[in-house]
């Protein structure tokens, strides 16, 4: 199927499908996955979620749910490129009173999920009953104690650094969700730079690909590739390359679901490429410490022979005329360069890509007075966060 936007547009407010409360051990034959993501990003982790066989369901900015067998929930931890986290929800609809919340939660079988592992809480969200995360992760804590208390069993550890399986949290007035954290913490961190002057997250850098089209290009160029964090995701999308996460460093091997998978093996299978196996990359920067560390990104990816990168500013960029390509970017704005520096650089874009008809350029912009000085009209856009930052992916078709 082709990696393309208009695939996947349809939302859900339904939850995962898995229990409402405690009142029945979870499904481990099929897993309610909830995976997370920068708001505006869940459109892409839908496709992406798509391409490798699941059926998405966005539930609201930053959250997609998919409830996928134990094979093909392992596959996306080891190697889906647009989540930020992928959790295996327990329950939902929990009470936020504490004083009810935690025999709820001694209602999950904790014993059989945990183990003796050594454990910690992360909590997100707030109600006026939890009124912060810790004092949320601190009841929920209690609840799994009181668990194995109830049974007789020792506890295993709580231990807030390095645990060897995280139990996730969701907080909101009247509603606390509960899982498992499949990745044990963020799932960003592949081997890409990012000590430039543009930094990405990899995750962040992997759903503006998708959002920006990889369907029907044969070439994707970045001008202001910086490190290559956007260029190689790119790439490695269009190829179905997996992140290639070292299943060794994640908890998946401790929970039942996953006994008996390969996981060193399926670590290595990426979905299907879509036809898109023969795009190529082509980035550029006049920064020779960015230029070393971007090439350096594509070798240790094994992209190298995808994709090049040369010392060359926009101004003198040259894009083929025999190619229907995309321009992906993530140029200049905000503090990181002087005003009439980024000014240049953007009016130098837009002249760059108005000489190539049948292109299309996808730039992520945080200024609308920098995006004008393209000189182009965007035909669609994306809001999206940028850290803590808010943007946009505008999408600009150039006609003949």
């Amino acid at each position: 199927m082709p990696i393309s936007p208009s695939a996947s547009r349809r939302r859900s407010r339904d939850s995962p499908s898995g229990p409402a409360r405690p009142s029945a051990e979870p499904a481990t034959d099929r897993l309610a996955l909830v995976l997370t993501a920068s708001a505006g990003l869940e459109q892409a982790v839908a496709l992406e979620v798509r391409a490798w066989g699941g059926a998405p369901r966005i539930l609201r900015p930053g959250r997609v749910a998919c409830d996928a067998p134990p094979r093909l929930a392992a596959r996306l931890v080891l190697g889906a490129r647009t989540p930020s986290r992928i959790v295996w929800q327990l329950a939902q609809r929990l009470p936020d009173r504490p004083r009810e919340l935690v025999p709820a939660l001694a209602e999950i079988p904790w014993e059989k999920l945990l183990g003796r592992h050594a454990f910690a809480v992360r909590a997100s969200g707030r109600s006026p009953e939890l009124r912060h995360s810790g004092h949320a992760a601190r009841v929920v804590k209690d609840g799994v104690v009181a668990r194995y208390r109830a049974r007789g069993l020792a506890r295993p550890e709580v231990r807030p650094r390095a645990p060897e399986l995280l139990v996730d949290a969701q907080v909101a007035p009247g509603d606390v969700r509960v899982g498992i954290d499949l990745g044990g913490g963020s799932l960003h961190r592949r081997g890409t730079g990012r000590r430039g002057r543009a930094p990405l997250r990899e995750d962040v850098a992997a759903g503006l690909a998708l959002l920006a089209d990889l369907a029907g290009r044969r070439l994707v160029v970045d001008p202001f590739c910086g490190t290559g964090t956007l260029l190689a995701e790119a790439v490695a999308l269009a190829a179905g390359v997996p992140a290639g996460r070292d299943p060794r460093a994640l908890p998946l091997a401790r929970l039942g679901p996953f006994a008996g998978l390969d996981l060193a093996a399926l670590g290595t299978e990426g979905p299907e490429p879509a036809g898109l196996a023969q795009v190529r990359g082509l980035g550029a920067d006049d920064d020779p410490d960015a230029v070393r560390e971007a090439r350096a990104t594509l070798a240790r990816l094994g992209l190298a022979g995808r994709a090049r990168v040369e010392r060359t500013p926009v101004e003198t960029l040259a894009l083929p005329d025999d190619e229907r390509g995309l321009v992906l970017t993530n140029p200049p704005w905000g503090r990181r360069l002087a005003a009439t520096d980024v000014e240049r650089a953007w009016a130098a874009l837009g002249r760059l890509v108005r000489r190539r008809p049948g292109w299309t350029l996808a730039v992520v912009s945080g200024d609308p007075a920098l995006t004008r000085r393209l000189g182009l009209r965007a035909s669609r856009h994306h809001a999206v966060r940028i850290g803590a930052v808010g943007a946009r992916l505008l999408i600009y078709e150039i006609d003949g």
